[in-house]
């Protein structure tokens, strides 16, 4: 199977990502070294803000967590976390893209990594990518689009955001981006939709289209893509208020 480093420019992007891995690590002992050495400090209070952002298929949700990273500054990951994966721990890259929000089958579950050795079964995976979130997050302020971050991560820390669009919307969105028909557009719509709910639902035992797992909830059929971005990013940067005034209070941000 082609790894990361079999792609265009596949061995710069490793070389990145290893290197960008090395320093989250590195940083992360340096300061619990000085929060071990001060006084006794919550664990969560170690991970940095973030806005964890659940989406439905075709609302480009990339594209609008690279605009709000832009106005607050912040980091985004979305896929670039498959490929961190694939180099730090030396996984296909096309193997982790089939277990990434998918719904897999049993025989890939019981018998992939018998098969072939680079396979990662679907649990496998969600351990790894919640290590590694868990590292980045206590980097840099973050943005994670998808995967259910919001989870993995202390909910106090973060801004838990689900962006919604019209059906219409969203099909021809992906028809643009996947260059293909209303009818094939619509289908992948609704497989992708049905494979992120059992992804959280399987891992997580929650219901991805409650409203109550979230902070604000954008649907973009009433609020333009521009003042949707300007609506999660002031309310991120009020939620990083409130966290550094609980922090600097001794107290746990609510």
């Amino acid at each position: 199977m082609l790894s990361v480093s079999g792609l265009p420019h596949g061995r710069a992007m490793a070389d990145v990502a290893e290197r960008q891995m090395r320093n989250w690590a590195l940083d992360l002992q340096t300061r619990q070294r000085v929060a071990e050495e001060s006084a006794p400090t919550n664990v969560s209070q170690l991970i940095n803000p973030y806005i964890a952002i659940s989406r439905e298929a075709g609302v480009d949700a990339a594209e609008l967590a690279g605009a709000i990273a832009n106005t607050c500054g912040w980091k985004v990951f979305d896929r670039e976390l498959l490929d961190y994966l694939a180099e730090h721990d030396h996984l296909s890259r096309l193997a982790l893209e089939f277990v990434d929000e998918q719904t897999v089958s049993w025989f890939h579950e019981m018998f992939g990594k018998w098969l072939e050795e680079q396979l990662v079964s679907q649990a496998e995976y969600v351990s790894r990518l919640g290590r590694l979130v868990l590292l980045a997050a206590q980097h840099e302020r973050s943005i994670f689009v998808g995967r259910g971050v919001q989870f993995m991560l202390p909910r106090n820390r973060g801004l838990a955001v689900r962006i919604l669009a019209p059906l219409k919307q969203r099909v021809e969105c992906l028809m643009k981006r996947k260059q293909c028909s209303y009818g094939v557009a619509k289908g992948l719509v609704a497989e992708l939709d049905d494979n992120r709910a059992q992804f959280v639902r399987r891992y997580f035992h929650r219901d991805i289209a409650d409203p109550h797992l979230y902070d604000l909830v954008v649907n973009l059929e009433y609020i333009p893509r521009s003042e949707a971005v300007e609506l999660i990013a002031t309310e991120a940067k009020r939620h990083e208020a409130r966290v550094q005034a609980e922090a600097s209070s001794g107290g746990t941000a609510a």
